[in-house]
């Protein structure tokens, strides 16, 4: 199964880096790699919430939380196209910040036939988001 990962230093409080990646409202604000989303299910991001996000390079879908643990992490996934994909948000504290490790899982038999293709414009959008939510994060709140 193809996964990426990128991890990034923020000079910001783990508190004040959820705040913003669970603000999924506001993603097309500060990350490039998100066109837009939609939001679904009202009230804060939880397990079961779901959203209509449109990333740069793909097709719009619906991600639902599979998992939701504030201020720590998240998890959600989607299904387009022949492929399963999931995507962890995960904050670790650090003596100076938070370190963000952002990933994507693509499973099925998609994923397998179009890993080469896939692959740059994954690293690209996980690399945007990461720098967007670094600059968001230790900008005013």
């Amino acid at each position: 199964m193809p996964r990426w990962e990128h991890s990034i230093h923020i000079n910001a409080s783990p508190d004040r880096v959820w705040d913003v990646i669970s603000d999924i409202d506001r993603w097309p604000e500060w990350t490039p790699s998100v066109l837009t989303v939609k939001k679904v299910t009202e009230g804060p991001l939880a397990h079961g919430t779901t959203a209509r996000v449109h990333a740069k390079g793909t097709p719009e879908s619906t991600w639902t939380v599979s998992e939701s643990l504030p201020p720590k992490s998240f998890t959600w996934g989607t299904k387009v196209r022949g492929a399963a994909t999931t995507a962890g948000h995960v904050i670790e504290p650090t003596d100076s910040g938070a370190k963000v490790t952002l990933s994507l899982e693509v499973r099925g038999i998609a994923a397998t036939l179009f890993k080469p293709f896939l692959a740059k414009g994954i690293s690209e959008n996980l690399r945007l988001e990461a720098e967007g939510l670094k600059r968001q994060s230790e900008g005013p709140a």
